[in-house]
């Protein structure tokens, strides 16, 4: 026989008392799930091919069926969205697209025309300067006179550093030739036979 082992817990009342295990409630492996295993189980191993097979031909045949499914299902929404269409509300929406297209020309209008000026001035101020040359140039001051931009500079108070000519590191040296690069630079062996005593 075996013995119960008796456990003092405490109650809600915060007293301890005794708690005894009931014999039914014991923690047992449930007989159902066992069972239910062992059944599955047996069938895979019996017809696990034929379950293979089976789950193929499905998924093969959803693959083939799913465009008819989607299109049945468009066509059910269709047929909704018909009956439920109202024509002033689908009228109000499309006046208040139009409206909205409209101010957005609008919007590119003026810009395209303020562009257009900023162009045209462009070009004016282009023009002028090409007339005020050619008019140097028939004066003898120079095609493009530099006496307006020292002007400018002198008037603004800043000078232009003059470009400097670059330094070369080595003169004489350039490596496409093999010249000038000192005692460093490779020869290729003489042709000849081989030497040495045979």
């Amino acid at each position: 026989m075996e013995e119960q082992e008796d456990r003092v817990i405490m109650d809600g009342g915060g007293e301890w008392v005794q708690h005894e295990e009931h014999p039914d409630l014991a923690q047992k492996d449930p007989t159902i799930v066992q069972d239910t295993y062992m059944i599955v189980r047996g069938l895979l191993a019996q017809y696990g091919w034929l379950v293979l097979f089976v789950i193929i031909v499905l998924m093969y045949l959803k693959t083939k069926l799913d465009p008819y499914l989607e299109q049945y299902r468009r066509k059910r929404e269709n047929d909704t969205n018909q009956a439920a269409y109202n024509p002033d509300t689908a009228l109000a929406r499309q006046e208040a697209m139009e409206r909205a297209r409209m101010r957005m020309q609008e919007k590119q209008d003026v810009l395209a025309a303020q562009h257009a000026e900023e162009q045209k001035k462009k070009e004016e101020a282009k023009r002028e300067e090409k007339i005020e040359e050619w008019e140097k140039l028939q004066k003898g001051q120079g095609y493009h006179s530099k006496h307006r931009n020292h002007q400018s500079d002198s008037a603004s108070g800043q000078s232009q550093p003059k470009p400097q000519p670059k330094k070369r590191l080595r003169d004489g040296f350039n490596p496409m030739t093999g010249e000038g690069g000192g005692s460093c630079r490779w020869r290729p062996l003489p042709r000849g036979g081989a030497r040495g005593g045979g």
